[in-house]
């Protein structure tokens, strides 16, 4: 396909810069630049980067990077224009890499879950090593849920940086990420029918507005405030005989019912 008469060099009032140049490496303010797209991708682009200033707690960014949009490749969403790699949004008080999965996990899956909202095809960091420095989006495929592998490493994901809830994260659907997402839907006070369009999407925003809020609250929730504890049981009563009683203690504590219902409230904190 020849290269699309349409192009944007910025989306939702936030300038599109690239960031692949010598002299504008990743990772760094990119470059301006013409990003050729079809049109209704475009619109497609903007109605979802409005809505993630809109739940992102700091508001309008005021860079986006991105690796390109149209490539002469045949077979590829970017050979028809309507594919879009995201490298880095930089907000005022607030700059992102999307390598950065490791050290804000909660964070990243927050955009995702936008990103998930108004593309059917949203490949990640845990996706492939292909992906590991970038998100790719493109509206080849409907934006409904399935158990493909991009979508089950993401709901897994959730499941463990944004709910706190132990499972294997490996992209694979088993009886595990089942149970566990039919936990966080009933936590969430939404109907288990997944398939359902607006269900689906309801879950994606409250998935968002949950792991935003864990990244922008300055006060630690009881959840850290045990990961803290248990942190100084390790490492500071490790070799003490008085170790293993405190934990022991520590461990029916938490393990008990009411302190389970208790700590639930904080794993979907200010969602409703």
């Amino acid at each position: 396909m020849r290269i699309p008469d349409t192009y944007f060099t910025s989306l939702a009032e936030v300038p599109v810069y690239y960031d692949r140049f010598f002299d504008a490496p990743y990772g760094s303010i990119g470059k301006p630049y013409k990003f050729y797209a079809d049109d209704m991708f475009i619109n497609q682009l903007n109605a979802c980067f409005e809505e993630l200033w809109s739940i992102c707690p700091f508001g309008k960014a005021v860079i986006i990077n991105s690796a390109g949009t149209y490539i002469d490749k045949t077979g590829s969403y970017h050979n028809k224009g309507r594919a879009f790699d995201i490298d880095s949004i930089f907000w005022k008080n607030k700059s992102f890499v999307f390598s950065n999965f490791p050290k804000e996990p909660s964070f990243y899956l927050g955009i995702e879950a936008i990103f998930k909202k108004h593309f059917g095809t949203v490949l990640t960091f845990l996706y492939n090593t292909a992906h590991k420095d970038h998100v790719h989006i493109d509206n080849g495929s409907s934006i409904l849920f399935k158990k493909t592998k991009s979508t089950t490493l993401f709901i897994q994901a959730v499941i463990v940086h944004v709910f706190d809830i132990s499972i294997a994260i490996d992209g694979i659907w088993g009886t595990e990420t089942e149970s566990a997402l039919t936990y966080v839907l009933n936590l969430l006070g939404l109907s288990t029918n997944i398939n359902n369009i607006n269900i689906w999407k309801n879950f994606l925003t409250l998935s968002a507005k949950t792991a935003f809020d864990k990244n922008f609250s300055t006060e630690k929730s009881p959840l850290e405030l045990l990961h803290d504890l248990y942190h100084v049981v390790d490492t500071e009563l490790n070799n003490l005989p008085m170790r293993k009683s405190i934990e022991c203690t520590l461990n029916t504590f938490v393990n008990h019912p009411e302190t389970q219902d208790w700590l639930n409230k904080y794993r979907c904190r200010n969602i409703q």
